[in-house]
């Protein structure tokens, strides 16, 4: 019997990981990868009339330029006479540093003129405006840094432009932006750690914006990554004592040592935080010897798994809404898209720090399920919650179900453009010795890089995931010896290989290809999928070919609720047809042992193409469908189900009849 596919492979690697010599890679200079086909045309629709054209008009927290000299000013005094940040004051930061970070990723890989020159323009004012100190971030003198109390989001809104700053010097080659950053991070870390100074030990920590900060080790990472400068390891490690010894009314301290160390309690904070700080003991444990940090690392990638739903995303809580609060994956409990995206960028940090080609199938999960099923196609607008299953979106039950081109937060909106940038800089890595390349997600894509002292440039061509051949042109400067990787998905009965004089080896997930090559080499990959029947906890099935899961989609109306420049709406969805919605929710039912029967060729269902697909746009129409029987009072129907990404409201997991 398979119980749900990721929740079992995340248990049965976690038995093996610690006899394994994982391998750490290397991820690529952001200039050295560009994508085409689909990926490149949703980025590019996305910002040229999805709501993020004019997104910045429309959110007023990202109109402060709070990054120039218009400081926050959303600050009160204590009774101490201490200053003190009220909850939001952070959100402009954390907003306009998100924005900048797409602007730049997106321009870059489009080559989208207007965002190349926004791009420029936005981080050359951070920069302008960087103090003598080297003080890059949102508060006043008087009230920043260790001069601040409780809740805030110093670190974390730096972080974020900090991001930005050096995804623009990677693109771009111009060291001044990470002289810009490298001045700042040394300029903070001076205000804390040495001098004896906290940054999480406070009186009255709310918990939000404050352990946000953990994530300015993602910019101390990056810098290190950089320069190979250890003063930044040892930052990050003062940075997460700091946070690991903090009293428990801190909040969202799953991920503190001690927590982590207790492998079987399950994750119950905010989600965004549960995900995102998966990265820090993940980078301390690639670059720290202690047993300690190792085994925090492991029992974090273990607890996330327990609530991992089938589309990849993290569960939280119907009432918490945010909160993972103890809940294990469902299809029928809600997901953040702050989470989709975070935990995107987590599992890439795990596979290419532990070398493990499972993480590649968990980002593909996210990227082609969850993440599509919660946005619009024409990128319009995206449901700030959504779920496996959806009956409905209304503002009326919760205004993060809407599919909104505003919410009236902005963090989803942003985050659900980050995805497919952030996904396209993973597809490819390193081996640390620079002699193996590594394809990780597939693409239509180009890299070009140095292996083992020849510029090489491979080109992927593919309708992945829609189709499951890829094929690839390598073309070095000069004939070279290397290695090429290419990951081997979990999913795929039979993987074929054509490439001529190649000695191929399969190892851990991955398919390695040795050989002399020469300009022109072709490398084509056929993965074969079957429909398979997966159980969730509750002993429910959802369907999936490939990485791809399969919903019935429920047709819906659009309400707009609230209209603003370019035709871009909030929508209310509910079901067209209430009692057609309520006939597939509640008395649709598969055959028992659907999924032994599916392995042994018992059950009729069968995979069909859909001739109608635009591979531009594979997400406007279904590229294929699964075809078979359902039951209802045990009486046979014939069902036709669609790829999950491709519905609003839908249905993905069925019960089976008694």
């Amino acid at each position: 019997m398979k119980t749900h596919r990721y929740f079992f492979i995340f248990n049965f690697v976690f038995i093996i990981s610690l006899s394994l010599n994982a391998q750490t890679l290397r991820t690529l200079p952001l200039n050295e990868i560009t994508v085409g086909g689909w990926i490149k045309n949703q980025i590019e629709r996305d910002i040229t009339s999805g709501y993020m054209s004019i997104y910045s008009d429309l959110q007023p927290t990202m109109q402060g330029n709070v990054y120039g000299p218009n400081k926050v000013k959303n600050f009160s005094i204590d009774k101490d006479g201490n200053w003190e940040a009220r909850r939001e004051s952070w959100w402009a930061g954390e907003h306009e540093g998100y924005y900048a970070d797409i602007v730049v990723r997106s321009a870059f890989l489009t080559g989208y003129k207007p965002w190349l020159e926004k791009a420029k323009t936005i981080l050359d004012y951070v920069v302008k405006n960087q103090e003598s100190t080297g003080y890059i971030g949102i508060y006043d003198k008087e009230c920043r840094l260790d001069n601040l109390l409780n809740e805030n989001g110093e670190l974390w809104s730096q972080s974020r432009i900090l991001g930005a700053l050096l995804a623009y010097y990677e693109y771009s080659g111009d060291k001044k932006y990470l002289e810009a950053v490298q001045k700042a991070v040394d300029y903070t870390m001076s205000r804390y750690g040495t001098n004896g100074k906290s940054y999480f030990h406070q009186p009255k920590p709310n918990g939000g914006g404050l352990t946000h900060g953990l994530m300015f080790i993602e910019t101390l990472e990056w810098l290190y990554k950089l320069t190979k400068d250890k003063k930044y390891i040892k930052s990050a490690e003062w940075l997460y004592a700091d946070y690991s010894s903090a009293e428990p009314k801190l909040g969202n301290t799953d991920n503190q040592l001690k927590n982590l160390l207790d492998r079987e309690t399950m994750y119950k904070d905010h989600g965004v935080h549960v995900c995102e700080h998966l990265r820090v003991p993940l980078f301390l444990a690639s670059v720290s010897p202690e047993a300690l940090i190792k085994e925090a690392s492991e029992n974090a990638i273990y607890k996330i798994s327990r609530s991992i739903n089938p589309s990849g995303s993290i569960a939280t809580d119907k009432k918490k809404h945010e909160s993972v609060a103890y809940n294990y994956g469902s299809p029928d409990l809600p997901f953040e898209y702050c989470t989709i995206t975070e935990l995107l960028i987590s599992f890439s940090s795990a596979m290419q720090k532990r070398g493990e080609a499972r993480f590649g199938d968990m980002i593909e999960n996210l990227t082609y399920n969850a993440a599509q099923g919660a946005r619009l196609p024409d990128g319009k607008a995206i449901a700030y919650l959504s779920s496996d299953n959806q009956s409905k979106g209304t503002f009326k039950d919760n205004f993060r179900y809407q599919y909104a081109a505003c919410h009236k937060v902005a963090c989803c909106n942003l985050n659900a453009a980050k995805i497919m940038p952030y996904f396209a800089s993973n597809m490819w890595m390193k081996s640390s010795n620079n002699k193996t390349i590594y394809a990780q997600l597939f693409g239509t894509s180009e890299v070009n890089t140095e292996l083992n002292g020849s510029k090489v440039k491979i080109t992927e061509t593919t309708n992945y995931p829609f189709e499951n051949t890829v094929k690839f042109v390598i073309s070095p400067s000069k004939n070279s010896n290397f290695d090429f990787v290419v990951r081997n998905p979990a999913w795929s009965a039979n993987t074929k290989i054509k490439a001529e004089g190649a000695i191929v080896k399969n190892e851990k997930g991955y398919i390695r290809l040795s050989k002399y090559w020469k300009t022109g080499d072709v490398v084509e990959i056929t993965f074969e999928a079957k429909i398979e029947a997966h159980k969730t906890l509750a002993n429910d099935f959802y369907f999936t070919n490939g990485p791809l899961i399969y919903s019935m989609p429920i047709e819906e109306t659009r309400t707009a609720t609230k209209e603003f420049a370019n035709g871009l709406k909030n929508y209310d969805l509910l079901p067209k047809d209430s009692a057609q919605a309520v006939l597939i929710n509640t008395q649709y039912n598969v055959e028992p042992n659907v999924d032994i029967n599916l392995k042994e060729g018992k059950t009729n269902f069968s995979f069909v193409s859909n001739s109608e697909v635009d591979f531009n746009y594979p997400f406007d129409k279904p590229a294929s469908f699964i075809e078979g029987e359902f039951y209802i009072n045990k009486k046979p129907i014939k069902v036709k189900l669609q790829p999950y990404g491709t519905t609003l409201l839908r249905r993905t997991s069925f019960p089976s009849y008694k």
